[in-house]
């Protein structure tokens, strides 16, 4: 093939030459190939047919745009040599190709293998024969797609420019367009455009396009995701007169001094101006499409162009937008030259600022907090979702209090901006720069000058693309990619480009080069240090933290304690929102969600489940922590003052919301279930603003131990992201704790005999009527089938297998019996026969059937630091999976992770309680039970409770089928169902990335004592 020129930027330190020995390679192994004859990045000027379809924002139907987006024919080969190098020529013969759709990754759809891997390169591996080595990628092993297809344009485009854009194709591409070489493209992330009007013809016009797995580009998308390839965005075509708007820029701020009135501007580029000097009209509007601002604004013109700016102009008391109230006007441009030809654009724009003041971050003149998330692209397409995905996610996100979204870790598709505009979520645009693969040390491409040119493309694309959306809030030059010279220039040129947004990159650390410290996974206490220091100046925003991989998010509430407290730590963003992983099924036909690994042989490069970290799963079901998430960053907060006179106080943690938009609904409910007195009201309160409301006293029914006090929150208007009035915030206090003496009313004249094992001391038998009730042994049991939080952290999973507490024996020393129960005193032994305690089980049987169980654990301190569990662990018959209890739910809860349970009376089952996370483990548990009722359809089972609030699961899979399974197809039924009574649990932590269990939260290695009851329920 020949061998084409580069394009150079030639701002970048006067770089015009390169080595001679790059050209001997193709340009896919070059990092200055960033692109040929590509038109310069800009704002999107999609051209509309009338102004009430610019206002609808349907560019799509306009008749000057043509989708290219459909089926395409398609060859794949597995090393260039091998690929059909004439394949764009008009007459080439694809009647034997496939078909493919786009846009689409073609591992989701057939061909080569997705890879995930998370922080090296996935062609740095034995099975590619090939070591890193920038600017270089494999040759022999680099697949090459061939793409083509044909188009007709409409009749009514004659005469005028016509653009072909493809928003997204990874990893490098050639296009040509009826044989003709239109130009290259390398970086996947933002939109490459041709115009490609002296290359068309009448009729059909033939399009081709061929892909590289692999480029130069691949050393700077080493980002934690799957390695897919293709065209994974839209391709296609619009159409402007030759005098047409190019770019434009938008000034919409406010005033500085009392942030109420509104400051426009405009900076449009004309472009293909042959004679006369077009018009160029401008008009805002409110959302009641009243104009409130227009006029014309006038060009200066020089070779074919032509500049037109409005100087700032002020606009009395706007609507500013912000997350709570994304308030929008529409920007209609309107350019016309004197042969009446029109291009018209337009978008929606929203007055807003964003900066720095005292060292807080502060949107509109006011602090917030980043109640945020990061979001990769992700569907079963592979990179590809559809704008329904899109806004199924965003409502979601909103739906749970979710104010801020970081585009980890590229700039994603344009129906994205859009959505966050309308519906209200801060943003974190991040430019599409990752070479984590390469260290932060000396080989940090960040401190090679001769990739500037490819970091700077990637920056100034983001930008010109985006930069005209109020949702973003604050720019990201990249992530994991070191710090060096290339990111303090493009810093700087990002901080000149636009003053009016921050930029941030965490690996800047405390350098220049980031306006927010923005490090990522640090713990409570790393933040309480760095806020005390005298001489810091910037707020600190964890760009990640809380890693939200498998049963997870543990320590939320820690976290915003700090975040609530100390003015300049302002939140962060959640690893991450949704599991990276794809539904398939087996050769059982039983389906399984698959990660790392999973693809292609044995040998394959893999960072395993380390894709599966989100709040939901990749259907978009929540996991139990995206409840917690909601309720912890709830902008409504409240405590209980005085419980006699049912007094609150109410924080409002809105910023720029009176607490008057919501209606407070409150109840109080006894432990019987019954609701005692309800109530609701409208509170005035302003912006963070703390007041106190009093309800009343309430007269309690003597019959009940407890009672409790529940709030909350509704908006008094159906928001847009709702399809109901929703519930944005609660609170539930317990007011009444009389003795806690209150347990299950379950009574029963049952006749019930038990069996002690002599050889363990376990409870073998407990027969109601002369049926069997246990389906195995009651024993103690402090292990649980590992979290993979378990798995990574230093004082867990590896530490209780080495120590043998997940192969427990119990060895009698002594059983004594008698009528009305009887002792075993019990050695404790692990898989190696090493002692771990000794154990005492008191059993106790009154008249009515209700057997107690004293348990006494005196364990050997040397073994362990921590425990998973401390409690007792049995099997019943499946049939025994109705569950009835008095706690938190009606979700999963743990002991760090339980600020979103309401104490209630809840029914479920075992299958309801089983939470299926990508890889099996430890599930279903429910956290401050008063008491437990475990029964079948027909109401027969046991009642379980204890002098002490308790933690209980019931699992329908035995523990060593959920340890041993690593996809939920390896799970299997034994016609059993597990129940776990816990006297202790630990917590979940957050340990795959970041800080493991809290010590508050861990189940300490120290004497325990006790107890739980049993009883028949006929």
């Amino acid at each position: 093939m020949k061998k084409l020129s580069f394009l150079l930027l030639g701002c970048l330190l006067g770089m015009a030459l390169f080595p001679l020995a790059a050209q001997e390679l193709p340009e896919w192994q070059s990092q200055y190939a960033v692109g040929l004859n590509k038109l310069a990045p800009h704002s999107y000027v999609w051209p509309y047919q009338n102004k009430e379809s610019v206002l609808s924002g349907e560019y799509e139907t306009s008749p000057y745009y043509q989708s290219l987006n459909g089926t395409w024919k398609f060859h794949w080969v597995k090393n260039p040599d091998t690929r059909p190098k004439d394949f764009y020529q008009p007459d080439f013969y694809t009647g034997g190709w496939a078909d493919i759709q786009v846009p689409g990754n073609w591992e989701r759809q057939g061909y080569g293998t997705a890879i995930y891997v998370n922080e090296n390169y996935e062609f740095d591996h034995e099975l590619f024969n090939f070591k890193k080595n920038p600017p270089l990628v494999p040759y022999t092993e680099n697949e090459v797609g061939s793409y083509r297809r044909t188009f007709t344009v409409p009749e009514n485009w004659d005469g005028r420019r016509v653009v072909l854009c493809l928003e997204g194709v990874i990893s490098f591409y050639y296009v040509w367009v009826n044989g003709e070489l239109v130009g290259y493209n390398q970086g996947s992330k933002t939109p490459s455009e041709w115009d490609i009007t002296d290359h068309l013809i009448e009729g059909d016009n033939t399009l081709a396009v061929e892909v590289y797995r692999w480029s130069a580009g691949s050393y700077l998308e080493c980002q934690d995701f799957w390695r897919l390839s293709g065209i994974e965005r839209d391709v296609y075509l619009y159409s402007t007169p030759k005098a047409h708007i190019a770019d434009y820029t938008v000034t919409a701020s406010l005033e500085k001094e009392n942030y109420q009135d509104g400051i426009f501007g405009l900076d449009v580029l004309v472009e293909g101006i042959s004679e006369d000097h077009p018009v160029l009209k401008y008009q805002l509007l409110d959302q009641q499409s009243k104009t409130i601002f227009s006029g014309k604004v006038a060009g200066k013109f020089a070779e074919g162009t032509g500049s037109y700016q409005l100087k700032d102009q002020v606009i009395s008391k706007v609507n500013a937008w912000s997350a709570e109230n994304p308030y929008l006007y529409q920007l209609v441009l309107e350019l016309e030259t004197a042969k009446g030809d029109e291009h018209l654009i337009g978008r929606q724009i929203g007055f807003r600022t964003s900066e720095i003041k005292n060292g807080q971050f502060c949107v509109n003149g006011k602090p917030i907090l980043v109640k945020g998330v990061n979001r990769h692209e992700h569907s079963q397409k592979g990179r590809t979702v559809s704008k329904e995905l899109m806004l199924q996610d965003v409502l979601l996100m909103k739906q749970h209090n979710i104010n801020t979204v970081r585009n980890s870790h590229y700039p994603t598709h344009p129906y994205w901006y859009e959505l966050c505009n309308q519906y209200g979520l801060y943003m974190i645009d991040e430019a599409n720069i990752e070479s984590h693969g390469m260290g932060y040390g000396p080989a940090s491409l960040a401190k090679d000058s001769t990739w500037l040119p490819a970091h700077m493309d990637r920056v100034q694309r983001m930008f010109h693309r985006s930069k005209n959306h109020p949702a973003i809030v604050i720019w990201s030059l990249g992530n994991e990619a070191g710090n060096g010279i290339n990111f303090e220039r493009t810093y700087d040129w990002l901080k000149a480009a636009d003053p009016s947004r921050l930029v941030q990159y965490e690996r800047a650390e405390e350098n220049y080069n980031t306006d927010i410290y923005c490090r990522m996974y640090r713990s409570v206490d790393d933040i309480k240090k760095y806020v005390s220091r005298d001489d810091i100046y910037r707020p600190f925003i964890l760009c990640e933290y809380v890693h939200a991989m498998g049963n997870s998010v543990g320590g939320l509430q820690d976290y915003w304690e700090v975040f609530e407290s100390e003015p300049m730590a302002q939140g962060g963003c959640i690893w991450d929102w949704v599991d990276q992983t794809f539904r398939e099924v087996d050769e059982n036909g039983k389906w399984y969600w698959s990660y790392g690994g999973d693809y292609g042989p044995e040998n394959v490069p893999s960072f395993g489940s380390f894709c599966a970290n989100g709040l939901i799963n990749a259907a978009r079901e929540p996991h139990p922590h995206l409840y917690e998430v909601k309720k912890v960053y709830q902008n409504i907060k409240s405590s209980l003052v005085d419980p006699e006179n049912l007094t609150i106080s109410v924080k409002n943690w809105f910023d720029f919301t009176n607490l008057n938009a919501y209606t407070l609904n409150w109840k109080v409910t006894g432990d019987d279930g019954q609701v005692i007195e309800t109530g609701s009201q409208v509170i005035e309160a302003a912006p963070q603003e703390l007041v106190t409301v009093t309800f009343g006293k309430v007269k309690l029914p003597k019959q009940i131990g407890e009672a409790y006090l529940d709030l909350s929150w509704t908006p008094n208007e159906q928001p847009s992201w709702s399809d109901e009035l929703p519930e944005v915030a609660y609170d539930q206090f317990v007011i009444a704790e009389e003795s806690f003496k209150k347990k299950s009313t379950v009574k029963s004249g049952a006749k019930v005999a038990i069996q002690i094992d002599e050889k363990t001391g376990a409870l073998k038998s407990y027969m109601v009527n002369g049926e069997e009730m246990l389906a195995s042994p009651v024993v103690l049991s402090l292990y649980r089938p590992i979290t993979e939080n378990d798995n990574r952290d230093r004082k867990s999973a590896r530490l209780w297998k080495a120590a043998g507490i997940n192969q427990l024996k119990q060895t009698a020393r002594s059983v004594k019996t008698n009528s009305k129960g009887g002792t075993a005193v019990v050695e404790l032994t692990n898989g190696k026969d090493q002692k771990v305690g000794d154990v005492t089980f008191v059993y106790s049987l009154d008249k009515a059937g209700k057997l107690s169980i004293e348990t006494q654990l005196t364990p050997v301190d040397t073994l362990v630091k921590t425990f998973a569990r401390v409690g007792l662990t049995f099997e019943m018959q499946d049939s025994y999976n109705q569950v009835n209890y008095l706690g938190r739910g009606d979700h999963e809860t743990q002991a760090d992770r339980k600020q979103s349970g309401r104490i209630g009376i809840y029914q479920t089952t075992a299958e309801r309680m089983f939470h299926y996370y990508v890889v099996p483990q430890a599930t279903g548990n429910r956290t401050d039970t008063r008491w437990m009722n475990l029964t079948n359809k027909a109401g027969k089972g046991l009642a379980f409770d204890s002098e002490k609030q308790f933690q209980f699961s019931v699992r329908p899979y035995a523990d060593e089928v959920i340890e041993k399974a690593k996809h939920i197809n390896e799970l299997y039924r034994t016609g059993k169902v597990t129940i776990h009574l816990d006297a202790e649990q630990t917590g979940v932590g957050t340990a795959t990335c970041g800080p493991g269990v809290l010590p508050q939260y861990e189940v300490e290695v120290k004497d325990y004592s006790f107890e739980f009851t049993i009883r028949p329920i006929e």
